[in-house]
């Protein structure tokens, strides 16, 4: 290989890393740079002179990207011996990405041809041409006359050597004679053409040289009349073509050679002419032709000698101008741009074909359309990963200020009621500010919990046939502390009709109180809010109107997303995690409805509306809301209760609240206690919580199950977890009942209302 490599005919090179340092050389690549010391050096070091030429970047192009790139015909200045003047060399060259085993770009290949004698040829031929236009101009090609039978009268010298006669063996010759016989029907019958009509005409055909030989030839022939304007012969002039049909065998050669190259590119190819109007303004462009990959590239199909604008009418000025600069200027460009009518983006190098006077442009392209699609979808990607992590980072710290706001109060509650003595005034006042205060931290956490349920598919919906008013009711009952506290106005507006709904009455209830608080945080002291509801196709509409800050145009979209917040500052002022909006949308939308936020902007005000399914004509079940019985009226006295918990002042406050309610009650702080224990006192209810050492909560349920004189206890598991899936494994142990830390006085007291009293 080393020997291939070395004696190849094309120039070749190996390059490595990114500094592109020569690792090896040949010999037709010393022969065109000059023989230097290249080896291990980077090729800026070792061919300075090539430095604002354009290959040094190319070169990094391909490195970085790993596609390959064709030049033909490319010019360089090289200084090809010491202290000689820079040389001008064409050049035909390929720059190849060289990977390893992984598939990591280690260096690259360059090869290719130097054309400089082609192209010296070239200058050399078109000069030729030049001087034979001018020879032909003074008769400097072959000219005939012959007589009316078609004999040799006049001969010149071009057509005596073209044909290898001298003159006086031509004179009275036959032109048939001098004609190949394949061609002689095709001339006879032009003659004769010619001697009836009149009409010149030009023929290519092979004339017979003296060796034998054929010579190719275009003849131009006219009519030779006598001063009647009877037919006497004609005259011709004959321009051997021999030379021109080599040139056109070596150009279908070259040409060959190159439509191999360019149909074995992956690389889009085509070759344009522009069009340009008065004001070399360019307009268009016409596709003259194409490899065979332009159609996957572009989509575009049938495109030879078609104007672009034919095929893409709207497509973008950019592509005109950045073209017709090119053919105008003959400066080279390497580009990427988003062809939009297209639906496409293009990686193009763009370079005239041709002298100043030429309006034809090559182009080498590749439809980058996947790369760019992929490279925005990361940025989107960055981008909402960036806003996600920034939102979550922002709810962390909230959510740290509100656990900390109700702490502080009943902290200092505790030093008051420390402090007061007997003062039952004092500690009924920190009572009630503990209450409520406790109750915000149990909101907060329950929104949270509800939030993790939804998004985990754990919250099931309770539905019941309600009247909608009655929900409404409710709502306005939790969140009336929050509207007076801030002393509000609340207007209800609500039709005489029942609006019967088949809803989770807890949850639309939730919804809609949320939706009161949010407008009383939100809205000055002293503000107006607004809850209506109505009938409206098929659907309940309930909508909550205030007068308060409003939300700008650009967050109507985002006000519903987790953790979004619309002014921080005022929520920073109000309280919130930025959940509540969220938890609205999703309990709407399990029910199969939907909501919707809108304001005139900031200052002016919102209005949210819900949209609930109506449950039809049937009436309501009646129900919810109705007035409880009192609990005290039903309290019962004398339980014996088992308080089990771990926390050992979560126990000992409960057993407390529990004794000063007039029951009996034993607390332990284990499993195995607790079954100890529960021998001894049999107790008729007992408050287990789950995770405790030894036997957790679902194991020590099922022991005292098994245990003489428990067979028929109350068990209600009490613990921090509240996911349906947590209540269906209470009910497997065998508890009878479910309760949420931390759970309400009000709800314990339901639950014990309903055990027998105690035997006297």
């Amino acid at each position: 290989m080393a020997d291939i490599f070395h004696q190849a005919p094309a120039f070749m090179c190996v390059l490595n890393g990114p500094e592109h340092r020569f690792e090896l050389v040949n010999e037709r690549y010393l022969q065109l740079v000059g023989n230097r010391d290249l080896v291990g050096q980077p090729v800026r070091q070792a061919l300075p002179e090539i430095e604002g030429q354009g290959f040094f970047e190319l070169l990094d192009g391909v490195y970085r990207s790993g596609e390959p790139y064709f030049g033909s015909d490319m010019p360089v200045m090289l200084q090809r011996h010491p202290g000689a003047p820079l040389e001008q060399r064409f050049v035909d060259l390929v720059y190849m990405p060289l990977r390893d085993a992984d598939g990591r770009i280690t260096g690259l290949l360059a090869h290719g041809v130097d054309q400089t004698e082609r192209k010296l040829n070239e200058q050399r031929l078109f000069e030729s041409r030049e001087h034979f236009a001018k020879l032909v101009g003074q008769a400097a090609t072959g000219v005939v006359e012959t007589d009316a039978q078609g004999r040799f009268t006049l001969v010149n010298r071009k057509y005596c050597d073209m044909l290898g006669y001298t003159e006086q063996e031509l004179i009275g010759m036959s032109v048939m004679e001098v004609t190949a016989p394949a061609a002689r029907a095709a001339s006879a019958a032009a003659v004769e053409g010619l001697a009836a009509r009149g009409r010149g005409f030009v023929i290519d055909k092979h004339y017979l040289h003296k060796d034998g030989s054929l010579v190719p030839a275009t003849s131009s022939v006219n009519a030779l009349h006598g001063p009647a304007g009877d037919y006497q012969g004609m005259v011709a002039i004959v321009l051997d073509t021999r030379e021109r049909q080599r040139t056109a065998q070596a150009l279908r050669a070259s040409e060959e050679r190159y439509r191999t190259l360019f149909e074995s590119m992956d690389q889009g190819f085509a070759v344009i002419e522009l069009l340009f109007d008065a004001q070399d303004v360019p307009v268009d462009y016409r596709f003259l032709e194409m490899n065979a990959m332009f159609a996957r590239h572009t989509g575009l199909t049938g495109a030879t000698g078609k104007t672009v604008r034919e095929l893409v009418p709207e497509l973008d000025r950019f592509w005109f101008d950045t073209y017709g600069k090119v053919a105008l200027t003959g400066e080279a460009v390497r580009f990427e741009n988003e062809a939009a009518a297209m639906g496409r983006w293009f990686d193009v190098y763009a370079t005239r074909i041709g002298g100043a006077d030429s309006r034809k442009v090559a182009l080498l392209f590749t439809d980058i359309t996947a790369r760019k699609r992929n490279e925005e979808q990361l940025r989107r990607l960055a981008a909402d990963l960036s806003d996600a992590d920034r939102r979550k980072t922002e709810f962390l710290a909230t959510l740290a200020h509100e656990l900390r706001n109700p702490l502080a109060p009943i902290r200092s509650g505790l030093g008051v009621i420390r402090l007061s003595g007997d003062n039952a005034t004092a500690v009924r006042k920190v009572r009630e500010m503990m209450e409520r205060q406790v109750g915000h931290m149990v909101h907060l956490i329950d929104d949270l919990l509800d939030v993790a349920r939804i998004s985990g598919g754990k919250l099931e919906l309770k539905r019941e046939r309600a009247d909608l008013k009655r929900v409404l009711a409710s709502a306005v009952e939790t969140s009336a502390p929050l509207i007076e506290a801030a002393r509000h106005r609340l207007r209800v507006a609500l039709p005489e009709t029942d609006l019967t709904v088949d809803a989770d009455v807890t949850r639309i209830a939730q919804v809609v109180a949320n939706l009161l608080n949010n407008a009383a945080k939100y809205t000055p002291a002293g503000g107006r809010i607004e809850l209506a509801a109505c009938a409206q196709d098929g659907m309940a509409v309930i909508t909550v109107t205030d007068n308060g800050v409003g939300i700008p145009a650009d967050s109507l979209t985002t006000v519903f997303d987790m953790f979004r917040q619309v002014d921080r500052h005022m929520e920073r002022a109000q309280g919130g995690l930025g959940i509540g909006l969220s938890l609205v949308r999703r309990l709407v939308e399990m029910h199969g409805g939907t909501v919707r936020a809108q304001s005139a902007g900031a200052g002016q005000g919102s209005r949210f509306e819900v949209r609930l399914p109506l449950a039809g004509d049937a009436a309501a079940s009646g129900s919810y809301g109705m007035e409880k019985q009192d609990t005290a009226s039903r309290r019962p006295r004398g339980l014996r209760i088992l308080v089990v918990d771990d926390n050992v002042d979560a126990a000992l406050t409960l057993s407390m609240i529990l004794e000063a309610d007039g029951h009996r009650t034993r607390v332990v702080h284990d499993g195995i206690a607790a079954l100890e224990a529960a021998r001894a006192f049999l107790p008729q209810v007992a408050f287990l919580d789950i995770g405790m050492p030894g036997l957790n909560g679902y194991e020590t349920a099922r022991a005292m199950r098994s245990t003489p004189g428990l067979e028929t206890a109350t068990l209600v598991a009490l613990t921090g977890w509240g996911a349906e899936s947590d209540r269906l494994r209470s009910s497997d142990a065998g508890f009878d009942h479910h309760l949420t830390k931390p759970a309400q006085l009000s709800a314990v007291q339901d639950l014990l209302a309903g055990v027998a009293p105690a035997e006297t």
